[in-house]
């Protein structure tokens, strides 16, 4: 058989899918990435690789469409500007490493679309959703149906996705490797099934059963991640956001979920097949000190895993990371997402490269926790690092933990300590008393002031803060607005933050050139804070510090225009404390 080129796979879309099967009554076997890892040998993080669920769900592929079944693969083939930027990165890895496998064994003349069950996050344009899911809603229209699903999976409980069928029935299963219980499942489908229409979530074993069904003359629809898909189109999610009470598409190891009770749901399991259902937990505790660890990426690949490997190892592990690839060129971005991949608290945000305040923005704007933390991609942190951060917050009661840092040079690989138990401390501030900090030069305090990172933060903070996108010295323009919305600032005089000294570090490039936005956010801070009724001395004589190095740094560089403008100000000072 000839090979047929990737270009000449015809993928019917979504909603012509969807209508195909209502109008035929199709039962349906949906390929993605994972089927084709299996098909060729390998593990994926719900199933274990087994020769002969490679060689049953090659058999399916390799199996023309009919009214009876519809065989699906991803409508990625062409057209790919429909979908979103790490929708297309995923798929373009994808075909570079598949492109022989789909020329191969793709010879079908049509395929239905495999995104019937990802019919929201994905797309660029996320409006033809609410088509989407009127048509797939019709499927179980006034039907009885039987679900058949993963013990984590409780589809459908929290929302009305099914709330149009006449009757629920489920059958629970093991939520990985379900393959290894095939049998016991499809005669446990047969002996319940009874005219109901059968929806399968169990990743690649939901292939042959709804193959070997249909054979049977039952409706069966392999239906996947449709749960996870719904939840993020009622929230109107724009990235994929994990759920705490149940699986969430693509966090593969099911890990941190609370199982909430639902007396509907448990009375619509008949069976339960190599699991033991886990105890729920009365909906009563919406927080559980979940943290958001935003990290902008560019072009580190050489210290991305030390960065990663340190947070993943962090003795307080509830916490997502919010991965923010600001278009690295040097293979960051393929690094990030083996990192989605071995862990499922790590999230993966694509965009062009904007600078990092752009990309701490993204990030921002999809954060779950209850918490906030920055961290830059070349640092690192000890493992108590989150821990001792959060500890510190609530014992105090406060807004914001800080701490201080140690510095890493890479050139040398030798760290500098700045803080040992000599002059260690602990303390809270007040808002005033730490806007005092932003001057003091004992034990670094003016650093570890204007430092976005070093912080643990109430999430609630940054509802209104965002970083000024294109301006230099972004942290020094933003942290001060998050400080003034605090109630208190506890302080840790420690190191446990290593801060990596390179030349072309992420957020340090050309700050000392721009000795404007050095006076202009001191300005602003000093203008907030007079608004706000602060006492401005301490940051009017850090402002005027400022002011005459940059007078001198202007002077030095040529930048004549700027020295003439700073000079104006310096004298203008003058001139008021002489007559004074």
């Amino acid at each position: 058989m000839t090979k047929k080129d990737l270009s000449t796979i015809k993928v019917l879309p979504i909603l012509e899918s969807l209508t195909y099967i209502n109008n035929h009554h199709s039962s349906v076997a949906r390929f993605g990435d994972g089927e084709i890892d299996i098909i060729t040998g390998k593990n994926i993080p719900y199933q274990t690789y087994d020769p002969e669920l490679a060689a049953g769900l090659k058999k399916i592929l390799q199996t023309p469409s009919s009214e009876e079944l519809l065989v699906c693969l991803p409508d990625v083939f062409d057209k790919m500007e429909r979908y979103n930027s790490n929708a297309r990165f995923f798929w373009k890895g994808h075909f570079e490493q598949y492109r022989d496998f789909y020329e191969e064994n793709c010879h079908s003349d049509w395929y239905g679309s495999t995104f019937i069950s990802r019919p929201y996050i994905d797309l660029e344009d996320k409006s033809p959703a609410d088509a989407y899911f009127a048509e797939l809603k019709k499927m179980w229209q006034d039907r009885d149906l039987l679900i058949v699903e993963g013990v984590t999976s409780r589809s459908g409980v929290g929302n009305d996705l099914f709330a149009n069928a006449k009757s629920i029935s489920r059958i629970i299963c093991p939520s990985h490797n379900a393959y290894d219980y095939y049998d016991d499942i499809l005669s446990a489908i047969i002996k319940h099934q009874k005219n109901k229409l059968v929806l399968i979530m169990l990743g690649p074993t939901a292939k042959l059963l709804s193959y070997q069904l249909t054979l049977l003359g039952h409706q069966a629809i392999d239906l996947g991640h449709i749960d996870s898909e719904y939840e993020w189109y009622q929230m109107k999610a724009t990235q994929k956001v994990k759920l705490n009470h149940k699986h969430t598409a693509e966090s593969n190891y099911d890990y941190d979920i609370t199982f909430l009770e639902d007396e509907a749901y448990d009375q619509e399991i008949i069976e339960t097949i190599g699991v033991d259902l886990p105890k729920a937990e009365k909906n009563d505790d919406k927080s559980a000190d979940k943290i958001s660890i935003i990290i902008p990426v560019y072009n580190v690949k050489d210290y991305l895993t030390r960065c990663m490997e340190s947070i993943l190892k962090q003795t307080h592990d509830n916490f997502e990371v919010i991965l923010v690839n600001d278009g690295s060129t040097d293979g960051s971005a393929s690094l990030c997402q083996d990192f989605v991949a071995k862990d499922s608290r790590v999230r993966l945000i694509h965009q062009e490269n904007a600078g990092p305040s752009a990309a701490r923005n993204h990030a921002l704007d999809h954060v779950s926790g209850d918490y906030i933390t920055f961290i830059d991609s070349d640092d690192f942190v000890e493992e108590t690092y989150l821990e001792n951060l959060l500890v510190h917050l609530k014992e105090t009661d406060s807004d914001i933990s800080a701490t201080n840092f140690s510095s890493f040079n890479e050139e040398r690989k030798s760290f500098l300590f700045y803080h040992t138990k000599e002059n260690y401390f602990k303390k809270v501030y007040s808002v005033q008393e730490w806007l005092d900090q932003e001057g003091n030069m004992k034990n670094n305090l003016h650093l570890a002031f204007v430092f976005s990172p070093l912080k643990l933060y109430k999430a609630e903070l940054w509802e209104q803060v965002r970083f000024p996108v294109g301006r230099l010295r972004e942290d020094d323009a933003t942290i001060y607005k998050v400080y003034l919305r605090a109630n208190q600032i506890a302080f840790t005089n420690s190191g446990p933050y290593y801060y990596s000294q390179r030349s072309e570090g992420l957020s340090r490039n050309g700050m000392l050139k721009d000795v404007s936005s050095m006076v202009s956010n001191a300005e602003e801070r000093i203008a907030l804070m007079v608004m706000l009724g602060y006492n401005p001395e301490k940051q009017i004589e850090s402002y005027l510090g400022r002011l005459r190095k940059c007078q001198a740094d202007a002077l030095y560089s040529g930048q004549i225009a700027l020295y003439k403008d700073l000079s104006a100000k310096v004298d203008l000072y003058d001139n008021y404390k002489k007559g004074n």
